[in-house]
């Protein structure tokens, strides 16, 4: 009975090692060009795909969000595309309308004109000091941080972050960072 159990043990741990030790697809897609796709929605529709995304005017700077419950993450070196950038690229967005930033988990942020032009946002020191003088913050479509594609584990491949261009740290509040956004729509 023990050489029974001690077989089927056996059996098991080959088991489980070999799928550990596996090689990926061939048909992968490598980390450095995420499969994804982006679908903005306006007065016009535009599906893009990760090199879409990348071949818009990108904006770079430092970033970085505190949680609800005080865990700070970052600050990060930020580069992504200005969600002004993606508004207009569907039509626009005016000073009465906001957009919807969807990811597949079902999460929605709703951000509006002033938000999408870097205003409303509360700004901290990395030391989550409320800064008394703002500095100009940019909301961007987040595809890389710290000089490397966003994995899937960071949000990826697209993230929403805020940034502040001229490269001085800026915390500001996490719940816009949204993750694995698919969709942003004009409302």
């Amino acid at each position: 009975m023990r050489r029974a159990l001690l077989a089927v043990l056996i059996a098991v741990a080959a088991v489980l090692a070999a799928g550990c030790t596996g090689t990926a697809p061939a048909n992968a897609t490598p980390s450095s060009t995420p499969n994804a796709t982006l679908v903005l929605n306006g007065t016009t529709n535009v599906t893009l795909d990760y090199a879409g995304v990348l071949a818009l005017p990108s904006v770079s700077g430092v970033g970085g969000a505190v949680s609800t419950t005080g865990i700070k993450y970052g600050p990060f070196q930020i580069k992504g595309v200005s969600l002004r950038t993606l508004a207009d690229r569907v039509g626009g967005l005016g000073s009465n309308q906001t957009l919807r930033v969807h990811a597949p988990d079902g999460y929605m942020w709703v951000i509006d004109a002033d938000q999408v032009d870097g205003k409303g946002f509360v700004p901290f020191s990395p030391e989550l000091k409320e800064l008394a003088s703002p500095p100009k913050l940019v909301p961007v479509l987040m595809y890389e941080q710290n000089g490397t594609p966003l994995a899937e584990e960071q949000g990826g491949p697209f993230r929403i972050a805020v940034l502040n261009p001229d490269g001085t740290p800026v915390i500001t509040e996490g719940s816009g960072w949204v993750k694995w956004v698919d969709r942003i729509e004009v409302r």
